[in-house]
């Protein structure tokens, strides 16, 4: 049975899509795993040079036919296309319409040991499936004060899904990005964490600015493909370790 992983902000440039492909590519090395691009910029399927998809995501919101597309051993992916802008306004109306992701799933489940859903940068009806769908969030934030501050609003999003919708859904964390090591503003950011009882929810690892990161991603592969010896893929194996830890201890 899948485990979901909702990987969410509401804040875009954060470094969803980028933690969703390296992620992604770390599960697959142990276990079956489907990533599914929620974002009409579709920037996860290109990053898979997925561009054209005969079928995508927006298929699965109007209850059609749709098929992933394999990308690597072991990792399927569920693509989007610039046509899911509007998909919401189509889905406004429809009975349930906060489960239609998670009724659509359970036929493939059994199918896959990971499923990754990578969220569009709002808190509308898109993510809202998808945080009723998961079983986890990661939520990545920018190692800048005004992301921190941002992250209030993401724990009451939360809050209010599992009180309405989804009473299972747990954090498995806030991921920070683009982090500086030994420069005053990130200890201050690490500061105002604790300062909001947060500590708990942060993951230890940190993804460290690094240009293999970008370098990778116009190239179409993942960090480990790019350069496995890079800080990137140091950041992001660590990453992957601790969060498989934090599942198995919940």
């Amino acid at each position: 049975m899948a485990i979901i992983i909702a990987v969410m902000n509401h804040k875009g440039g954060v470094g969803k899509t980028t933690t969703t492909i390296n992620v992604g590519a770390q599960a697959a090395l142990k276990g079956k795993t489907l990533l599914i691009d929620l974002d009409k910029q579709a920037h996860l399927s290109y990053a898979f040079d997925v561009t054209e998809p005969q079928t995508t995501v927006r298929d699965l919101f109007l209850n059609n036919p749709y098929q992933v597309v394999n990308v690597r051993k072991n990792l399927d992916l569920l693509p989007c296309h610039i046509t899911m802008a509007g998909i919401e306004n189509r889905l406004i109306d429809q009975f349930s319409r906060e489960y239609i992701l998670k009724d659509a799933l359970k036929p493939i489940l059994e199918k896959y040991d990971y499923i990754f859903l990578d969220c569009p940068p709002d808190i509308g009806l898109i993510t809202t499936n998808a945080l009723t769908a998961a079983n986890y969030v990661i939520a990545p934030v920018e190692a800048e004060i005004f992301s921190v501050i941002g992250a209030s609003h993401i724990i009451d999003f939360i809050r209010k899904i599992r009180e309405k919708l989804n009473p299972d859904l747990q954090i498995l964390g806030f991921l920070l990005t683009k982090y500086v090591e030994n420069v005053n503003i990130t200890d201050d950011i690490l500061k105002e964490i604790k300062a909001k009882g947060w500590e708990d929810i942060i993951f230890e690892t940190k993804i460290r600015i690094n240009t293999s990161i970008k370098s990778a991603q116009f190239r179409k592969q993942t960090i480990f493909e790019f350069d496995r010896k890079s800080r990137g893929a140091e950041d992001y194996a660590r990453l992957g370790s601790e969060i498989i830890k934090k599942i198995k201890d919940n």
